[in-house]
């Protein structure tokens, strides 16, 4: 794979994991209102974690 091939799809992947963490984060918010922002968090950072290693995993191999 070529450098900037790889740098896009590494972009790629990083952005798409930030729209679906925010996305699902929000959606959280709505269904479950009252809960702590750090539960918010937590749920962003895992979504975006598990979204991005997958995204890298199907580009990349």
């Amino acid at each position: 794979m070529k450098p900037e091939e790889t740098k896009r799809k590494i972009r790629w992947s990083i952005l798409s994991s930030i729209i679906t963490s925010t996305i699902l984060a929000a959606l959280t918010y709505f269904v479950l209102p009252d809960m702590r922002i750090a539960f918010y968090f937590l749920m962003w950072f895992g979504t975006f974690f598990v979204w991005w290693m997958w995204t890298m995993m199907a580009t990349h191999y």
